[in-house]
């Protein structure tokens, strides 16, 4: 018999704890409710789960970057943490991967009541050392601060989940991403100016290419580039040569033409091709357009914006005097 009133009183307990908040740790002060609004991918409108993991891929050396979003949650708190309160935002790596974080991870953020978020970018990179098809798992959080005024997520959570009333939503104070070692891509690729302006009668006009060796982890690659033009400005050019560029860096290589005999207003394009110069051959390519100009008879287009709106005016003009002079036939 007195065991069975032991177990009655202790389930009575829990049904009473079952509605008020649990008690706070040492150092601790729960004014607010803090939450993850929005998750990893949600803000950035990438696929994600709300609640639930959510998962990326990377490879070596490449940088994940998040925005999200940490809230005062008092809009869904129904244990009393509904005041302001000061938050913080909180990560780990359970491998140790690198975060970079604004504003930077830990510092403090006064939270009205009444629902309010602040949005706080994460970025994750992953080790140059990381194998394909290795994971890491970040867990990010909104937490108290303690009374000594420092980030604490030891301090724990008045309300976790918080439930939206309108939709059933379940927010957590914490969001799990799950990431994936993949292949790096071909790790080249050439940027240029779609348009460039050289000036009439330059006999040594460089026209730059900039060629990317786009992955991180990569040791310093030679490329081996061809720049042609189809000489309407200049002679015709084909010039071939390397360069060597860093992972993730880039160097500006040039075309170089002539424009000491071209016309005002000339056009010409050059077309770049670049390859590594080992194995596996990766490659890319692009075209610039050249544009010479003159300081002195400017190339002026025929229809822009200013020559648009003077023929329009005109033929208003021309439209109001031919109704004018019909209106007066008729009377």
């Amino acid at each position: 018999m007195r065991n069975r009133l032991s177990i009655a009183a202790f389930a009575l307990v829990l049904t009473l704890m079952s509605g008020i908040a649990l008690a706070q740790p040492p150092g601790c002060t729960w004014e607010g409710d803090p939450c993850i609004r929005y998750g990893f991918g949600q803000y950035d409108k990438l696929p994600y789960n709300q609640p639930g993991n959510d998962f990326a891929t990377i490879y070596p050396g490449a940088t994940l970057t998040y925005i999200i979003a940490p809230y005062n949650a008092t809009p869904y708190n129904t244990v009393g943490c509904t005041a302001l309160d000061t938050l913080c935002f909180h990560a780990v790596s359970l491998q140790g991967w690198t975060f970079a974080c604004n504003p930077p991870m830990g510092e403090l953020q006064e939270l009205p009541a009444g629902g309010y978020i602040w949005y706080q970018e994460i970025s994750i990179t992953a080790p140059c050392d990381a194998n394909i098809g290795d994971k890491d798992t970040i867990i990010a959080s909104c937490a108290y601060a303690n009374t000594a005024g420092l980030c604490a997520p030891e301090c724990g959570d008045c309300q976790d989940p918080n439930i939206r009333p309108a939709t059933g939503v379940k927010y957590y104070n914490a969001d799990t991403l799950i990431v994936t070692i993949v292949a790096p891509p071909p790790g080249i690729a050439v940027y240029q100016d779609t348009l460039s302006f050289i000036g009439q009668g330059q006999p040594q006009a460089h026209v730059q290419f900039s060629v990317c060796n786009e992955n991180e982890c990569a040791p310093p690659t030679d490329y081996i580039y061809n720049v042609t033009s189809r000489g309407h400005v200049g002679a015709p050019i084909n010039t071939i040569d390397t360069v060597s560029v860093p992972g993730g860096d880039c160097r500006d290589v040039y075309g170089v033409i002539s424009a000491s005999t071209a016309l005002s207003c000339a056009f010409d394009t050059l077309t770049i091709i670049v390859w590594s110069a080992g194995e596996p051959v990766v490659y890319d390519t692009c075209v610039q357009v050249v544009h010479v100009i003159s300081a002195c008879a400017p190339c002026i287009p025929v229809f822009t914006p200013a020559v648009a709106a003077i023929l329009v005016l005109a033929l208003v003009l021309v439209a109001a005097v031919f109704i004018r002079r019909r209106s007066a036939r008729t009377t």
